[in-house]
């Protein structure tokens, strides 16, 4: 005779030292309990997974493995794992007790945030994730309902939990619903994945915060996972009106079909939003329906309008918004120019590649070794490089017959990007970060000169 499963439980049970409440909440795992631990009097969410996983005893054993490793995790955005185990055949993890609601619930009630408020959120929750990532730990299930929101703190729960799942365990009963609208496509293929996978998931549900809408809203599950794997990523500005046109582009990355292609980091993410956002002025946090003047006093210029360019140059096109783009940028012999980005930090990198990386071909080094070899091997038009790198960067250019011509932009804090500082390594020119796509699209133009730039 088969064993009786063990009972979900009530309110007044004890599980390993921790005396059940409330039901809180229930997922595709398993049921959340409001609970206390009876010797040190702290509140804890108590989850018990669902029987027909607890059974499973590979999946037993991941889930015990993965526990520990998110265990190890200190990050104040990432949801604290204090315990986890069997007892009783019961499986359990609890973990820190976040009062305020999980971000889908608050979709649910307001539809959509303002972007302000999307980009708090989604910043907190990337730190998380990098971290994660830095310790091998790879989320795979981003989505509003893992995001709980204390005030104006947000934490990501079920770390790790859902490492090393399959894609045919998508099919078991309620794990499907409100988890395919931020697969990857390399999940979706049941595919080897890495920290990208969650940083499309997060690009997804940046995507649905802002639109009020999942990025691919299907008939059935099916059509959504069909999406995932051969639908272009949605534009945002098609879903909701006012919005930067400019961040069509950031989510068109961050949803590459093919990884590689993608953010890096998710802090590339939010950075290069954050800079479409910055860029594009102030904006209603509640309809960014329109543009207002900025800070610093300057109009700022309606759809449809442009600035006005410097006497002789050719007028930047594009997508009317203030992050504009170069339109036809060749280099000398008629190819599409090239721009290396040597040793830049995050920010810079993620500002170069919004402004420019639809009309240049963009190489990308973080060491200086790596950054002369591709010069000298490619040939770029133009190099941005870093204040710390400049120097060194700079006189093996310089000293090179074949990359002496190569134009270098030097990339720093205003102090160190003075006249004498560039005279000094021997560069044509300078741009103080942080700096906006407009900027960078501006000093590339006139480096390049007018008959660089075609149509």
């Amino acid at each position: 005779m088969m064993p009786d499963p063990p009972q979900d439980p009530r309110p007044g049970d004890v599980i390993a030292g921790y005396r059940v409440e409330s039901r809180i909440g229930r997922g595709g795992m398993g049921v959340v309990h409001l609970a206390e631990h009876q010797t040190l009097r702290r509140r804890a969410a108590l989850k018990i997974i669902a029987p027909e996983l607890a059974e499973d005893s590979d999946f037993r054993e991941r889930f015990l493995r993965e526990a520990r490793i998110a265990a190890t995790l200190t990050h104040p955005n990432v949801v604290t794992v204090y315990d986890a185990g069997e007892i009783d055949g019961l499986l359990f993890i609890a973990m820190q007790y976040v009062p305020g609601p999980d971000l889908a619930a608050i979709l649910r009630e307001e539809r959509r945030l303002g972007p302000y408020r999307v980009l708090d959120i989604a910043r907190q929750i990337a730190a998380a994730l990098d971290t994660a990532h830095g310790h091998g730990l790879i989320h795979r299930d981003v989505k509003p309902a893992n995001v709980l929101i204390d005030g104006r703190h947000a934490y990501l729960t079920d770390f790790g939990l859902t490492k090393d799942r399959g894609s045919a365990s998508l099919t078991r009963a309620g794990e499907v619903v409100g988890t395919t609208h931020y697969l990857a496509p390399e999940q979706v293929d049941g595919r080897e994945v890495d920290g990208r996978a969650d940083v499309y998931a997060l690009a997804c549900m940046i995507f649905h915060t802002l639109s009020g809408e999942v990025p691919f809203p299907r008939d059935n599950d099916m059509a959504v996972l069909y999406a995932h794997l051969h639908d272009d990523p949605p534009k945002l500005s098609e879903r909701r009106q006012g919005l930067p046109p400019g961040l069509d582009a950031v989510i068109e990355k961050a949803m590459d079909k093919l990884a590689e292609r993608r953010f890096s980091t998710c802090e590339e993410l939010i950075l290069a939003a954050r800079v479409v956002i910055d860029s594009f002025g102030p904006l209603s946090e509640s309809s960014a329906s329109s543009r207002r003047p900025s800070a610093v006093g300057r109009s700022v210029p309606p759809y449809g309008s442009m600035p006005t360019d410097p006497p002789g140059s050719v007028p930047l096109t594009g997508d009317a918004s203030s992050v504009y783009t170069l339109t036809g940028v060749v280099g000398p012999g008629g190819a599409r120019a090239i721009v290396l980005l040597a040793s830049l930090d995050a920010g810079s990198r993620a500002a170069a590649r919004v402004a420019i990386a639809q009309r240049f071909e963009i190489l990308e080094a973080s060491a200086i070794d790596e950054a002369l070899s591709l010069a000298r091997e490619r040939r770029p038009d133009v190099v941005l490089v870093s204040a710390a790198a400049a120097p060194a960067i700079a006189s093996a250019l310089r000293g090179d017959a074949v990359t002496r011509d190569t134009k270098i932009v030097l990339l720093g804090p205003g102090r160190e990007t003075g006249r004498r500082q560039v005279a000094a390594i021997g560069a044509d020119d300078a741009l103080a970060t942080p700096f906006s796509p407009l900027q960078l699209q501006v000093k590339l133009r006139r480096l390049l000169g007018s008959g660089a730039v075609a149509g």
